[in-house]
């Protein structure tokens, strides 16, 4: 109880020692006007520290690719108009089956190709071709996984100068007339066969796959008649269950 009373005797002094100026009262406040200005200058920088990382987290983001838009929709037909060649005319259907897992029937008139991918998220794979093929091709989960890799179909992302399998990227970006339609932004993959300038030439759409093909006995020889497949139509159908 002393110890208590003596703090009350000098508060008591202090404050009849302040009587008739104010700057007892008036001292407080500007120090607690400062230290909540002081406060929120040191939390403004956060906010604007947290705003700027949401940002760069933003930007640093990469679109992929799905390997999907590199093939015509599941049970469609599409049929190519060929020029150059009785078998360049084709059409071509499209069975999307398991374990991410395509399958491709060409028909030339003459024989079915049957064409199986295997796509990835960074490349499409050729797992299995064969000619004189007539029938639907069915596979187990367990067999789709057990085809063995016969080349590298695309890999991505698409660059300019990129070499995939024995082809090379040499047109990006570049416009494409067809008797379906007139694309835009596509790609062109160009590969060379034996040692007499046979060159092959492949178009490629996003969300079309392989729109055009063509092929040239000899590069150098301005009069040789090259053999196309171009894209004219596109039929869609139901999907095999």
């Amino acid at each position: 109880m002393k110890y208590r009373f003596g703090l009350g005797g000098l508060a008591l002094v202090l404050t009849v020692a302040g009587c008739g100026t104010q700057e007892t009262v008036t001292e407080e406040p500007e120090e607690e006007a400062v230290q909540e200005e002081a406060v929120e200058e040191d939390a403004a920088p956060e906010e604007t520290q947290v705003e700027s990382t949401s940002g760069d987290s933003h930007d640093s983001e990469e679109a992929t690719v799905d390997p999907y838009d590199y093939f015509l929709e599941d049970g469609s037909t599409a049929r190519f108009e060929g020029y150059g060649n009785e078998f360049a005319e084709f059409t071509l259907r499209t069975d999307y089956m398991e374990a991410n897992h395509v399958a491709t029937y060409e028909e030339n008139g003459g024989t079915v190709v049957l064409r199986v991918y295997r796509l990835h998220d960074d490349r499409i794979e050729l797992v299995k071709q064969e000619g004189e093929f007539y029938d639907e091709y069915t596979a187990s989960f367990e067999e789709l996984e057990a085809l063995d890799v016969i080349s590298t179909y695309l890999e991505f992302p698409i660059e300019e100068g990129q070499e995939i399998g024995d082809a090379t990227v040499v047109e990006t970006g570049t416009s494409l007339e067809t008797p379906y339609q007139n694309f835009d932004d596509v790609f062109m993959l160009e590969s060379f066969e034996g040692e007499d300038g046979a060159v092959n030439r492949n178009y490629f759409v996003e969300g079309y796959g392989e729109v055009k093909r063509e092929f040239r006995g000899n590069v150098d020889d301005p009069d040789d008649m090259a053999v196309t497949s171009t894209l004219a139509s596109i039929e869609l159908g139901e999907p095999i269950k």
